[in-house]
């Protein structure tokens, strides 16, 4: 079985100096969820990442699957200030503004698991 990229909507906003680091599990406690999507893949493969804000202004995404087989994976997000995000809607983020780095290391994972 061959994996295809997953697909947007939209064309997605380029910012030259986000930067995406792999860090270890977080307790989302306390934070707000800015973002959440989830793919389905046939029966068994249902891909997730969530993106939360820290009351101190981090950004962290988590990478996830219900699926034993798929290992989830933490990062931090830089280079985007949490405070001049214009939030359109009580979640955060909205596919047309969440940036292609951000998406390509959503895909990144998914290509990597499959």
């Amino acid at each position: 079985m061959t994996y295809t990229k997953i697909h947007w909507e939209t064309q997605p906003p380029r910012h030259k100096d986000i930067r995406i680091e792999e860090t270890g599990y977080f307790i989302a406690r306390g934070m707000k969820r800015v973002y959440g999507r989830g793919d389905h893949y046939g029966r068994h493969h249902k891909f997730n990442v969530d993106i939360w804000t820290t009351s101190g202004g981090r950004l962290l995404m988590r990478c996830w699957s219900r699926c034993s087989e798929i290992d989830a994976r933490s990062f931090e997000i830089f280079g985007i200030d949490v405070s001049q995000i214009p939030f359109p809607d009580k979640f955060g983020f909205c596919d047309d503004r969440l940036p292609y780095e951000i998406r390509e290391e959503y895909d990144t994972w998914i290509e990597e698991e499959w």
